[in-house]
């Protein structure tokens, strides 16, 4: 573990530390931990320091523990997969993942970081997420043959996210096509999917999944900036009733897990209601962003191959992709 991580690690309890307790702490010196002190905030995190007294959080922290998601891991996740790699800082999870060798037919690789510094959203924009405060996670399969409506897999890993999140706290949160989950229709978790080999099979598929579990200023401001849409967080959409951030985490490895080995055998079909009784879009009028159009109509549902349904201007049309913005009422 290094230096920076577990410096985090004794600030995350939100109390005023002194330079001397920290430096005698981690058998360094003072000037190593004001220079650490100074990296944190290259991480977005917001550290006050207090002159004469030490240094604390903006706000208190839950790290990620291991030995904690592990234990919260139900019997068939264990069986799904091998313990989760948790990471102090990677450049995307699911890069990490895709570089390792793949795991056993049936049996998935699952990898979480405190922090990414090229975490990949969709459209080429990158996720923010201060470290100590998202949660960033990916989960990889081999299929030894290619599912049904493989189109459909980041809708199916939608709906296990959203399991997750409802039974963390999020209890309002819903499906927004393709890939986010959204709350009060601001932005609490994305989807990216990346899918190796060829098309019959064998197929390597890995889902990357970023969770705003807690965001400071400095992450909504950059969220803002790169034309994504507004973020929520747990902390704010679940109150108190939230899930503490390992047992969030466990949540959706759990679901994660059981919804890609569920698709292995059924595809799309035994999710397909689910995903339509919590579709966020369903009914709106909305704004779709092609590469060289804007569509507007009203939104009504999915095929059962994953495109939404758009009707507009006396017709149905059915897409592949877009971005999608939710009409202000005139």
């Amino acid at each position: 573990m290094s230096v920076q991580w577990q410096l985090l690690c004794l600030l995350a309890d939100g109390q005023l530390h002194s330079g001397n307790e920290l430096a005698t702490s981690l058998g360094v010196t003072r000037s190593a931990i004001w220079k650490n002190i100074r990296q944190l905030s290259s991480l977005d995190i917001e550290v006050v320091a207090q002159a004469g007294k030490g240094y604390r959080l903006a706000a208190p922290l839950e790290m990620l523990d291991k030995f904690q998601i592990n234990n919260s891991l139900n019997d068939r996740t264990r069986q799904l997969c091998e313990p989760p790699e948790i990471l102090w800082i990677s450049e995307s999870t699911s890069d990490h993942l895709l570089k390792k060798p793949s795991p056993s037919p049936g049996v998935a690789h699952v990898c979480l970081a405190e922090y990414q510094s090229s975490g990949r959203g969709r459209r080429g924009r990158q996720w923010f997420a201060p470290a100590g405060h998202g949660i960033c996670l990916s989960v990889a399969r081999k299929f030894s043959m290619s599912p049904a409506n493989l189109s459909c897999l980041g809708l199916a890993v939608g709906v296990g996210v959203l399991r997750a999140l409802r039974s963390a706290g999020a209890a309002g949160a819903q499906l927004k096509w393709p890939n986010d989950i959204v709350a009060n229709g601001c932005k609490l978790a994305g989807i990216l999917i990346d899918v190796q080999g060829e098309a019959g099979g064998p197929l390597y598929v890995v889902a990357g999944v970023g969770v705003n579990y807690h965001l400071n200023h400095l992450a909504e401001k950059a969220v803002v900036a790169s034309g994504g849409i507004a973020p929520a967080c747990m902390t704010d959409v679940a109150g108190v009733e939230v899930a503490g951030r390992n047992q969030t985490a466990a949540l959706l490895i759990n679901e994660i897990c059981a919804v890609l080995a569920d698709f292995s055998k059924d595809g799309f079909t035994s999710l397909a209601d689910e995903w339509g009784a919590a579709d966020y879009l369903a009914g709106q009028r909305i704004n779709v962003q092609l590469d060289d159009a804007v569509l507007s109509g009203v939104a009504r549902g999915i095929t059962e191959d994953g495109r939404l349904r758009l009707e507009a201007n006396g017709k149905l049309h059915l897409l592949v992709t877009g971005d999608v913005s939710v009409r202000a009422e005139p």
